[in-house]
């Protein structure tokens, strides 16, 4: 059988193509880097690793605000399918930092890669179904709720990851049969095609793709993190083992830009809207009405624990991944 580890790189592999670098600074290439803040122009070019999602938006007012050029960044960002299509990139050192859910790092930890959880990055709103990432179907589906999933085709992002064991604990805790869904690899961004050609039976999307799809006809079928109670640790930022020790200061520096840039995304969610149609290239009615999920860059170990512990019941390791040797410690 085809280890965890190796689905993760396989996928990455083949998505690596497919990992498109953004100009220094601005997913435009159009924008200019403030100064450092002693008044200097030196700044440390560092990546960073997203998808397609609203991430990017975060992320980039971050870097047009010039938090991060005040803690000496000059933050490109690159973009992949999801955390497995870049996970080889951040182990050879060609990504600095990496979006992704708990899974991708807990799993390549267990597993001998040498990766650390550096940050939080968001948490789930449980009074907003559309926040985040929900699993949808087309207008003519038949599926209903999570159970109706078993023995279906179900896109996610990437194997392995919080779709994976989320969508399983969700149609168990049901009454369904998690081992019979089928899951296929696909980028939030093609799941709204994927599900009108009938090539999937429904897929994962988060914001702004899931407000597309429910905007031409499509329904939310399963809110499948709150159904599993992995809300509170959605999305975590990685780094490598090597940089976390080489340049402790460089990661210390990036996560302090982060919080900050998430703090105020969250105070300012309109002006991570205005973003959309500019990075992503969605609507602007999707952009529009897009909820977010909850932008935190604060780190909930209990939240990693209970990753563990599916990942486990589900299959998706054989063995339980040390989360406290996984965390960085400054």
């Amino acid at each position: 059988m085809t280890s965890p580890l190796r689905r993760l790189l396989a996928a990455g592999a083949l998505a690596t193509l497919a990992l498109t670098g953004c100009a220094s600074g601005s997913i435009s290439g159009g924008a200019d880097q403030p100064a450092a803040a002693d008044g200097g122009s030196d700044l440390r070019d560092v990546t960073i690793g997203l998808f397609p999602s609203s991430a990017v938006g975060a992320i980039q007012l971050g870097i047009d605000k010039g938090y991060f050029a005040e803690e000496g960044i000059d933050l490109e960002l690159l973009l992949g399918q999801g955390s497995a299509a870049q996970l080889p990139s951040l182990s050879s050192g060609s990504l600095d930092f990496m979006l992704a859910s708990p899974t991708t790092p807990l799993i390549a930890t267990a597993q001998g890669l040498d990766l650390r959880i550096v940050s939080g990055y968001a948490t789930n709103r449980p009074e907003i179904v559309e926040d985040s990432v929900s699993v949808l179907v087309g207008p003519d589906s038949d599926i209903t709720r999570a159970r109706d999933l078993a023995g279906k085709t179900v896109s996610i992002n990437a194997l392995g990851s919080i779709g994976e064991i989320g969508i399983r604990e969700a149609v168990a805790l049901d009454g369904g049969d998690p081992a019979s869904v089928t899951f296929v690899q696909l980028g939030f961004n093609e799941v709204g095609a994927q599900l009108d050609t009938g090539q999937i039976d429904a897929g994962m999307a988060g914001p702004p793709f899931m407000q597309q799809i429910v905007a031409d006809g499509g329904r939310v079928v399963s809110d499948f993190i709150q159904d599993a109670e992995l809300g509170g640790a959605e999305l975590v930022i990685a780094s490598s083992g090597a940089l976390t020790r080489e340049d402790p200061e460089l990661v210390a520096d990036f996560v302090a830009a982060l919080d900050k840039t998430l703090k105020y995304a969250e105070a300012h969610q309109d002006e991570v809207r205005d973003l959309l149609p500019q990075v992503l290239g969605t609507s602007p009615e999707a952009a529009a009405g897009t909820d977010f999920i909850a932008w935190d860059a604060h780190l909930d170990v209990d939240a990693l624990k209970q990753f563990a512990d599916l990942m486990v019941s589900h299959g998706v390791t054989e063995t339980r991944p040390d989360v406290e040797s996984t965390i960085w410690a400054p």
